[in-house]
């Protein structure tokens, strides 16, 4: 690898651990939104997000609509707004460590539908760290126990793989030359507030008041910071690498809950969650073929 190579490698990983601390960031504010319906928070993250995309625009020198690869950014604001309300739904009854953890199966389901979509092979070795993967995600939500295996895990699992399908158009949208990260996340910021305002339509309106107002606000910045971190590393260093590195997500939002909320994971979301990490860091050693 030369010179322009690593140097790459590096700002991907640097943006990765930024993108993780900004979503962490968006998850404190989430929480400081409740009771405010999961619908509603989709909106104001879109809404938010939407009024900084301009300026993001004009810093960029890049536009905000070219009227190309219509049908792939959609696909990427769809997943990316249906993974978004998942995961909100999924904290409502889950510590902040719990559902970063389900929601970071991202990974575990990239490494299964990348090679079907993109031009990337994992070797066969990698089917042992699927599997503690997969054990973890099942230790986490104790499938064994009804009343551990909850609603809100389910919310958190099914956000991971609509995560992933985001994840993979951008992956799909660099492979065919796109690199325009404005235009990415324009499409993710309109599709959260269609996606919201559709939901809210079934939900009560909890119109925010004094201090939520800026926590509103804050939502939609920093996930839109967090957004154009990780397109950008999506598009420069290998797109498994990028999931993977996103596990430090987990660490921070539990030292998040535990410092604002007092929350505490159980003993087998510990358990699940190294099995999870465990497996990450197997895949890590494996070197997938495709893009460089």
């Amino acid at each position: 690898m030369g010179m322009k190579g690593r140097n790459t490698l590096t700002a991907g990983i640097l943006a990765t651990f930024l993108c993780s601390l900004f979503f962490t960031a968006m998850s404190g504010c989430a929480r400081m939104l409740s009771p405010m319906p999961s619908g509603e928070l989709t909106f104001f993250r879109g809404f938010f997000g939407l009024l900084f995309i301009p300026l993001i625009a004009h810093q960029n020198g890049q536009r905000i609509f070219s009227g190309t690869h219509v049908g792939l950014l959609t696909l990427r604001g769809v997943f990316g707004s249906i993974a978004l309300y998942l995961y909100f739904l999924s904290i409502e009854g889950l510590t902040l460590g719990d559902g970063q953890i389900l929601g970071q199966l991202s990974a575990f389901f990239m490494c299964i539908l990348a090679p079907l979509f993109l031009k990337e092979k994992m070797p066969r070795q990698v089917i042992p760290a699927l599997l503690l993967i997969a054990l973890g995600a099942m230790t986490v939500m104790q499938v064994w126990n009804f009343s551990g295996f909850n609603l809100y895990a389910l919310y958190g699992a099914l956000g991971g793989l609509a995560c992933a399908g985001a994840y993979l158009t951008i992956g799909m949208l660099g492979e065919r030359g796109f690199r325009s990260d404005t235009e990415i996340v324009f499409y993710f910021q309109l599709w959260s507030l269609i996606t919201g305002l559709l939901l809210m339509v079934k939900e009560d309106f909890l119109m925010p008041h004094d201090m939520q107002w800026f926590w509103a606000i804050a939502i939609g910045f920093t996930a839109l910071i967090a957004q154009m971190l990780m397109t950008w590393a999506f598009q420069h260093i290998h797109s498994i690498i990028v999931s993977f590195i996103m596990f430090s997500q987990i660490l921070f939002h539990i030292l998040m809950g535990w410092v604002f909320w007092d929350e505490v994971m159980t003993l087998w979301s510990w358990i699940g969650g190294g099995f999870i990490v465990a497996g990450s860091m197997l895949l890590l050693l494996l070197k997938p073929s495709g893009r460089k």
